[in-house]
C-alpha cells in the first residue's frame, strides 16, 4: 500500500512506473489485451490476482496523489471543482437525451455533429459544445472535424448497466446533491427520517426513496409492458423494506407496516431505456434505480464471493439454520447454501410481494438441487423453532414473507445475515431492525452484517478505495439521511441494539462485536455478532433466568 504520507513527486512517479510494468508484464502473460482509450479495446479492467489488485490500487492512488501535487492547491478548490461541476452537466445532456445511441458503434465509424443534431432534434452547437467538454476526459472523441465516433468508455453507454449508473448520476444524483444544503434548512441539522432527505426535494415526494419507487406508476413489468425485454443474467440483487415514519418528535418512529420497497427489477428479465419516451418521469426513474442496483450487483466488489469469502460458512454445524433477512429473490442464499453443509437450510426474508416472485417458476433464481420442492410458508405472527427432523425434510432455501420491522419469527438460527441493508437506514430505523431480531437470538446465534466498515481517520485505506467509501457515505445522505458507520459507530449501534436483550434479562450476556473480515477486493466488511460474557467468551449456556 501507498503510504498515505508519501509527498515526492518522484517518488510517487516511480511508484506509477513500478507498479505499470508489474500490471503490463502480467497482461502481456496472462494474454490480456493492454487497456486502451480504443473502442475495440477492453471494456472492463480484466479479473487479476490478488498481487496485481494491489498494484492497481498503488498504481491509481500515486497517479492521484500525483495529479494533485501538480495541480497545486487552489487548483483542487478552483479549476478541479469547475471541471467536474460541468463534466456532469455534460454527461446529464448525453444521458437525457440518449446521444450515445445515435453515434454507431461499428469499428472506424463516426457521424457528424449536424446528423446527431437532427435524429435528435438538438442544437448542432450545443451538442458540439457538450460533447467535447466530454472528449477533455476521452468520452467521445472527434476523427476528423465535425465528426464524432466513439472511445472505450462512451461505447459503453450501449451497456445496460453502465448507462444505467452513469444516467442515475446524471440525472437523479447530480440535481438532488444540489439541493443538500436547502434539505438541511427546510428541515434541519441531523434529521434521521428517510423522507427527509435531498433527494426528497428533488423528487417533489415526501415518500422514502424505496417506497417512491415502489408506489410511483404501476409495477415495473406494467410499466414496460411494451417495452423491450432482455434476458438477464443471473446476478445478485437485493431490495429492502422501508419506514415512511410520521414523528411525534425525533424518536418517535411510526410501526405500519411497510407497502414498498423494490429496488431491482425482476430476475428474469431487465428494461432497456429504449422505452424510455413512452414512461412517466417517475417511472423512468424506478427503472433506471431498478437497472442501477441490478447492474451493481454484477460488479466484481459487489459479488457473492466476498459473501463466501468473508465467513467461514463451512463450520457451521450440520441442520443449522441461516436467516438471510431481506434477502430478495435468494442470489445470496444460493451462494451461503453453496458454501455450507448440504443438511444447513437458508430461510430467505423479505415482504410478500418480492417472495411471490422469488416463488414463481418464471422468476425463480434457485437451481433445482437446492430448491428440491415447493416452500413452506409461515405467517409472521408465528414464533418458530427448528427441529433437526424438520430441517432435513425441507428443500435447502426456502422463502418466509417479513416485514423486517416486526419481530422475527425464526428462533435460534445460527446466523441472521443483513447484507446491505443498515447502510440505507439512520440509527433509529436500524436499531428498530435488529432490535426484532435480537430477542430471537439463541445463546450461540450469530448477526452477520455485511456492510462498509468507514476508516476510523482518513488515510488508513488506499486513496481511491477511501474515495469511493467516503462518496458512498454521502450518497447515503443524501438518499435516505443514512450513512456509512465505522467501527466505533457499528459498535455503539449493536450496543444500544442489545439493550432489548438486557430488557430480557439475559443473564451477564451482552451483545458484541466478535469479529470483522475484509475481503480482499471488497469495500465491505463482514461484522459478526453475538452474545459475550463478562470475559468477552461467546455462547455458553442459555443466558436466561
Amino acid at each position: 500500500m501507498l503510504d498515505p504520507r508519501e509527498e515526492d513527486l518522484v517518488a510517487l512517479a516511480e511508484t506509477c512506473l513500478a507498479t505499470a510494468r508489474q500490471i503490463k508484464e502480467y497482461f502481456a502473460a496472462n494474454n490480456h489485451p493492454a487497456m486502451t482509450f480504443d473502442p475495440e479495446g477492453p471494456a472492463f479492467f480484466p479479473a487479476a490476482t490478488p498481487e496485481i489488485q494491489h498494484a492497481r490500487l498503488d498504481l491509481r492512488a500515486a497517479a492521484m496523489r500525483l495529479y494533485q501535487l501538480a495541480s497545486g492547491p487552489d487548483e483542487i478548490l478552483t479549476w478541479h471543482a469547475y471541471h467536474c461541476a460541468h463534466d456532469l452537466n455534460a454527461f446529464r445532456y448525453v444521458s437525457h437525451y440518449n446521444v450515445a445511441s445515435a453515434v454507431p458503434t461499428e469499428p472506424n465509424t463516426s457521424i457528424s455533429y449536424i446528423d446527431i443534431a437532427t435524429k435528435l432534434g438538438l442544437d448542432p452547437s450545443q451538442l458540439r459544445q457538450m460533447l467535447r467538454q466530454l472528449m477533455a476526459i476521452r468520452v467521445f472523441r472527434e476523427p476528423y472535424p465535425g465528426m464524432v465516433s466513439h472511445t472505450a468508455s462512451s461505447k459503453l453507454f450501449s451497456h445496460w448497466g453502465v448507462r444505467a449508473f452513469n444516467s442515475f448520476i446524471a440525472e437523479d444524483t447530480f440535481p438532488a446533491v444540489a439541493r443538500q444544503i436547502e434539505a438541511l434548512e427546510k428541515w434541519g441539522h441531523g434529521r434521521p427520517e428517510p423522507n427527509r432527505a435531498a433527494l426528497n426535494l428533488f423528487y417533489e415526494t415526501d415518500l422514502p426513496m424505496y417506497e417512491y419507487y415502489e408506489t410511483e406508476g404501476p409495477e415495473l413489468e406494467g410499466a414496460a409492458k411494451d417495452a423491450k425485454l432482455e434476458p438477464r443474467e443471473e446476478t445478485e440483487s437485493r431490495e429492502t423494506e422501508t419506514d415512511a415514519p410520521t414523528r411525534d418528535n425525533d424518536e418517535q418512529i411510526t410501526k405500519t407496516e411497510k407497502t414498498a420497497n423494490s429496488s431491482s427489477p425482476s430476475p428474469a428479465t431487465k428494461i432497456t431505456q429504449d422505452s424510455s419516451q413512452t414512461q412517466s418521469q417517475s417511472q423512468l426513474r424506478r427503472t433506471r434505480f431498478s437497472n442501477l442496483m441490478t447492474y451493481m450487483s454484477t460488479n466484481p466488489i459487489m459479488s457473492n464471493s466476498h459473501v463466501t469469502a468473508g465467513f467461514p460458512w463451512s463450520s457451521l454445524p450440520p441442520n443449522s439454520v441461516v436467516v438471510d433477512v431481506a434477502g430478495n429473490v435468494g442470489h445470496t442464499a444460493v451462494a451461503i447454501a453453496r458454501a455450507t453443509h448440504p443438511s444447513v437450510r437458508v430461510i430467505v426474508q423479505d415482504l410478500p410481494k418480492i417472495i411471490a416472485r422469488a416463488t414463481n417458476p418464471e422468476t425463480s433464481v434457485l437451481p433445482e438441487d437446492l430448491l428440491r420442492g415447493e416452500a413452506e410458508y409461515k405467517s409472521e405472527s408465528e414464533s418458530l423453532s427448528l427441529s433437526q427432523s424438520e430441517s432435513a425434510s425441507r428443500p435447502r432455501i426456502s422463502f418466509m414473507p417479513h416485514n423486517f420491522y416486526l419481530p422475527q419469527p425464526i428462533h435460534s438460527a445460527a446466523i441472521y445475515f443483513l447484507r446491505m441493508i443498515l447502510h440505507d437506514y439512520s440509527d433509529p430505523w436500524a436499531l428498530k431492525i435488529l432490535r426484532a431480531i435480537v430477542p430471537a437470538m439463541g445463546p450461540d446465534s450469530k448477526i452477520v452484517i455485511m456492510d462498509q466498515v468507514m476508516p476510523d481517520t482518513p488515510g488508513m485505506v488506499p486513496d481511491p478505495v477511501e474515495r469511493m467509501m467516503r462518496t458512498t457515505d454521502l450518497q447515503m445522505m443524501m438518499l435516505t439521511n443514512a450513512k456509512e458507520r465505522d467501527r466505533g459507530e457499528w459498535e455503539d449501534l449493536i450496543g444500544k441494539a442489545g439493550e432489548v436483550a438486557e430488557q430480557q434479562q439475559r443473564k451477564n450476556k451482552r451483545l458484541a462485536i466478535l469479529n470483522i473480515r475484509t475481503p480482499v477486493g471488497s469495500t465491505m466488511s463482514l461484522i459478526e455478532i453475538g452474545f459475550v460474557d463478562d470475559d468477552g467468551k461467546h455462547g455458553g449456556g442459555d443466558g436466561k433466568q
